[in-house]
């Protein structure tokens, strides 16, 4: 994948038995992401007593809502940052979660028994209107009777001599017996009491529920409606603090940093571990600790802050495709963190530019030949792949074989037929490659903030330099030539404002020099186009000098010769220019260079026999 921003590396540390260091940084060493540097600072002791306090608060919680959590981890996690502020915070939002979740299921408990209630009222009513009975006198206000709703199990409802002196009425419905009891206030208990020991239950009646049998059981249907949308609402959002990944990330770290306080800290006290520290670029913060554990060696890999005044460096892209073309990056530097990282753009431009200054089949297939062979042993020699491959399409284009014109038609224009054509086209590409560069300026800006800078003054520059490159077509573009002169003047003194009129002419000398120098590497592009003509004119001479040799072995031998010297000496000289031509006209233009290159510590090479785990341990 295309990626045109460095990856930063991050500060690591961890902390080794003495026993096993040499092994643990062995693994750590085999994954290829890490650099090794020691800590100019002083080893901070963890504040394990505040440490202890947040762990405990957090274990109470974990234990009384171990079903309500998110699926915890079988081993310790990465600790991205201060322990004792990991465990802070984790604990914070493990209140904040558990209030949430207590409150969702005592309202769920209270909806769940509200629906049972009205389930069973509903059922009730129906029995009624099935059975015609209306009993107006439980559904309106009084002060002097206890009226009581009463389910009971079916066949089980007390009847006869039991609810003697009390106003009873039984109804029998499809699932449960319904006891309908009126009387006083002191008798509440006396009902209560007889029902009860019949394995019976009262049922409340609500308060809102009136009007006739049908108006009654319409009522309890809509309320039980809105009931099941809420109770539906409070069971998602409970279902999704289940599952929230914030809190799983906050047990982990809390059941690392637990781990840490019963197992690793014993060893802190003693002094029995190593502290190895560095950068890594591992883009899973826990690929480390996760090699150290299936390894058998218990260790927390922590990624705290970096030492002060150190620069974090940068790992530029590392695609297959754009490996051939790193040491033409770094002739310039390495870019930084907030710099664009055009590795993956040369594995396009260079041969392009390769390609058309060296265009013929036969010389292209030697070359991507020799790169095929050798690269094993030289690797980098690998870039002579693409660059020979793209030889091969500029000969077929050209319809050059060897320097033999007339054994391939060209698919495009012969050099020697339209030379003016083959100086402009890459004096095109040269604009729009100066102009991607520009650009790029402007992307770094945003990522340093100083994006309203460049738009202020950079950005009148692009667009100058391109009204007039226009301007040579269509001399309207002026117009927008001159509005750009206006926004850079403008820029410029809201940038220097408070500096005076003088700030006019360092900005004028400034935008002349750029103006000139833009013009001078668009024409720097035009030797591109001159070295595809020497290129021609280098096989013709080499096939008119054979063709003046009328022995087959003398002309042969010139042939074979000629072709030699002239991939050595071309090839050379190519590629000279093409490093020439991405450094200065397209480097120049955004490329600051102010990175430090991340470098892994080499991986070790060693048998099966020597990377075995230590007995005891994996």
């Amino acid at each position: 994948m295309l990626r045109f921003r460095p990856v930063q590396a991050r500060w690591f540390e961890t902390y080794l038995p003495h026993e096993q260091t040499v092994r643990g940084i062995e693994i750590i060493a085999q994954s290829g992401v890490v650099e090794l540097e020691t800590d100019p600072r002083l080893s901070e002791p963890m504040d394990t007593h505040r440490l202890h306090y947040f762990v405990q608060r957090a274990r109470t919680l974990i234990d009384s809502h171990r079903d309500d959590l998110p699926g915890g981890r079988h081993r310790p996690t990465a600790l991205l940052g201060n322990p004792v502020h990991l465990a802070n915070q984790a604990l914070h939002r493990m209140r904040l979660w558990s209030a949430r979740v207590d409150f969702l299921k005592e309202q769920l408990a209270e909806q769940q028994a509200e629906r049972k209630e009205l389930r069973l009222l509903g059922e009730a009513l129906w029995a009624m209107r099935r059975d015609g009975i209306e009993l107006r006198e439980l559904f309106s206000e009084t002060r002097f009777l206890c009226k009581c709703l009463f389910v009971c199990p079916k066949a089980s409802c007390p009847e006869g001599d039991e609810v003697a002196g009390q106003t009873a009425l039984i109804v029998r419905g499809p699932r449960h017996d319904f006891l309908f009891m009126l009387g006083l206030r002191d008798q509440r208990a006396v009902i209560s009491h007889l029902v009860v020991e019949q394995g019976c239950e009262q049922v409340g009646v609500p308060s809102w529920l009136s009007g006739d049998p049908a108006q009654r059981v319409r009522q309890i249907r809509d309320h039980a409606s809105e009931l099941e949308r809420e109770i539906t609402r409070l069971e998602a959002e409970l279902r999704a603090l289940r599952h929230d990944p914030e809190i799983a990330e906050a047990r982990a770290n809390l059941e690392t940093l637990a781990w840490y306080l019963d197992t690793a800290s014993r060893y802190l006290d003693g002094l029995e571990l190593c502290h190895v520290t560095g950068w890594t670029t591992a883009e899973d913060p826990e690929r480390l600790q996760r090699e150290l554990w299936e390894s058998g060696i218990e260790a927390v890999v922590r990624y705290p802050d970096p030492p002060p005044m150190t620069a974090p460096p940068v790992t530029t892209l590392q695609s297959g495709w754009a490996q051939p073309f790193r040491p033409l990056l770094l002739l310039w530097g390495t870019p930084g963190r907030q710099e664009i990282d055009p590795s993956g753009l040369l594995a396009l431009i260079v041969p392009l530019l390769f390609g058309y200054m060296f265009p013929d089949v036969g010389h292209g297939l030697l070359l991507t030949g020799f790169a095929v062979l050798f690269w094993r042993r030289w690797p980098d020699i690998r870039f002579l792949l693409p660059c020979g491959l793209a030889a091969m399409v500029f000969g077929l284009l050209f319809g050059e074989v060897f320097g033999f014109s007339e054994w391939l038609p060209a698919l495009w224009v012969r050099p020697f037929d339209d030379p003016l054509l083959i100086l402009i086209v890459p004096m095109v590409f040269g604009v729009g490659l100066l102009l991607l560069g520009l650009i790029f300026s402007g992307v770094e800006a945003k990522w340093s903030g100083t994006l309203g800078h460049w738009l202020a003054v950079d950005a009148a520059v692009l667009v100058l330099y391109l009204s007039l490159l226009a301007a040579l077509f269509d001399t309207r573009a002026l117009t927008v030539a001159g509005l750009a002169l206006v926004h850079y003047v403008v820029g410029s003194l809201w940038q220097g404002r408070g500096k005076g009129l003088w700030v006019l002419a360092g900005a004028g000398g400034r935008l002349l020099f750029s103006l000139f120098e833009l013009m001078l590497n668009t024409i720097s592009f035009a030797r591109v186009g001159a070295f595809a003509l020497a290129h021609a004119a280098f096989s013709h001479t080499i096939i008119t000098l054979a063709d003046g040799v009328e022995q087959p072995v003398g002309w042969l031998l010139i042939i074979v010769l000629g072709n030699f010297f002239e991939i050595v000496i071309e090839g050379l000289v190519v590629f000279v220019q093409t490093t020439r031509l991405v450094l200065f006209e397209f480097f120049g233009h955004f490329l600051q260079a102010k990175g430090r290159l991340f470098r892994p510590v080499p991986r070790p090479v060693t048998s099966a026999e020597t990377v075995r785990p230590p007995p005891g341990h994996g």
